[in-house]
């Protein structure tokens, strides 16, 4: 049985203008965690500075949205297991050893890569390729050269250096900074990108704008807030493939399975189809699926491939996620009934699962279905600590444990249509 996706117009969903911006904002922040598990904030920061540079060289709206969005994404492809490439890049500073790191020297392409697949986001996908080439032509990964590299990228390319910089070196002072960037002009920066920045830095205090956690989350609110757009979703087909793209980036860094919410998508919304749920809810059903264990991209990833026995502290580091993923989800105006059947995911039917011990009917029936859709994709995977079930067995243990982990009709239907 094949999964039903609907065409309902985005505007039927009910989705702010700013959904895009609030999304992508609130995911980037969730995978940008530095080894120490704290906020690394780097792309935001980018996007700040960028965004500001863009108004002082008076970008028409259009663009400054266009940069917008690729500063946000233009590091995706550099999230990591263990980290962030703006950690490896404080360690190897200089482009000749960023090129001989493959991980580095890769993260542009990977980026673009990622979001060239989607039509709308393509103009922004050849910004973000771009971002690491130099004005004189010695960057990567292509060696473009001077206006061959598109501005919007000559801007990024700038501020990522400033933020790679200050992390690197501590700089407090402007005039410091300023003159330790100045070395760099018309070689790896634009000259004209350059005197905005300086001008910023010098009448705007530009840098106290991402000085802080506190300044840096203000400051997003309010650019997010101009970002009224739905070209970028402008339909239902681009965003379920943008949150399939959000599942495999996520399944990447966190499961050894990279299909395990794709596939737990596609179990779910087949149980809804049992369940003859309207459209609409299975459409719900899909994307929480898709977007169920964004909340494992926040703690320390490596948990999730660990061979030894995990202490208590990472198994509750573990248990955490279906909390974390209603925070990053309950953030963007739109997705909250999502927010809420990720949130409940692991609850079981008897109250004994978590976070919040619901029980029975308590627990939303999308929770229900995705509870048991997650499951059964564990057990017919290899995992860390388990071997695949065939999935015969499986369901055997679906119904072992109906009434108590799984709601028994749901476990009924999906048994009698799979048996």
């Amino acid at each position: 049985m094949k999964s039903r996706l609907t065409h309902l117009p985005i505007h039927d969903i009910e989705f702010q203008p700013n959904f895009a911006a609030d999304f992508i904002s609130e995911f980037i922040k969730a995978c940008e965690k530095g080894r120490a598990g704290g906020d690394l904030y780097h792309s935001w920061k980018v996007c700040i500075m960028t965004y500001m540079i863009g108004r002082r060289m008076n970008l028409e709206s259009q663009s400054l949205r266009e940069l917008f969005f690729a500063s946000l994404l233009h590091d995706i492809g550099g999230v990591m297991v263990g980290g962030h490439v703006v950690e490896k890049l404080t360690q190897v500073p200089d482009v000749y050893g960023q090129k001989n790191d493959f991980l580095i020297f890769a993260h542009p392409y990977r980026s673009q890569t990622i979001m060239r697949s989607f039509p709308t986001f393509r103009q922004i996908s050849k910004i973000i390729g771009a971002h690491h080439e130099f004005y004189d032509g010695s960057g990567f990964p292509s060696g473009l050269k001077g206006e061959e590299i598109p501005l919007a990228a000559r801007m990024i390319r700038l501020a990522d250096s400033v933020d790679v910089t200050l992390k690197l070196h501590h700089i407090d002072d402007i005039n410091e900074l300023l003159q330790f960037l100045h070395f760099s002009v018309g070689e790896e920066f634009d000259p004209a990108v350059f005197d905005a920045f300086r001008e910023l830095v010098l009448h705007d205090s530009l840098l106290d704008m991402v000085k802080d956690s506190t300044e840096i989350e203000h400051n997003m609110k309010k650019i997010k807030s101009e970002m009224n757009d739905t070209y970028y979703f402008a339909s239902p087909d681009t965003l379920n493939r943008f949150f399939q793209m959000i599942s495999i980036v996520t399944d990447n860094l966190t499961s050894p399975s990279s299909l395990h919410s794709l596939r737990v998508s596609d179990t779910a919304v087949q149980i809804a189809g049992l369940m003859k749920l309207p459209d609409t809810e299975l459409m719900t059903i899909r994307w929480s699926g898709f977007l169920h264990d964004i909340g494992k991209l926040v703690v320390d990833r490596s948990v999730y491939f660990k061979k030894e026995k995990l202490s208590d502290d990472e198994w509750g580091q573990i248990r955490a996620h279906p909390q974390l993923t209603y925070d990053i989800l309950n953030m963007v105006d739109g997705l909250d009934k999502i927010a809420f059947y990720a949130l409940y995911h692991h609850e079981n039917f008897d109250g004994s699962g978590y976070p919040e011990h619901l029980k029975g009917s308590k627990i939303p029936l999308g929770a229900r279905i995705l509870h048991i859709a997650d499951a059964f994709e564990a057990m017919t995977s290899n995992r860390v600590h388990q071997r695949k079930k065939d999935w015969l067995d499986a369901l055997d243990e679906l119904k072992k444990n109906r009434g108590t982990q799984f709601d028994p009709e749901i476990v009924d239907a999906f048994v009698r249509e799979f048996s």
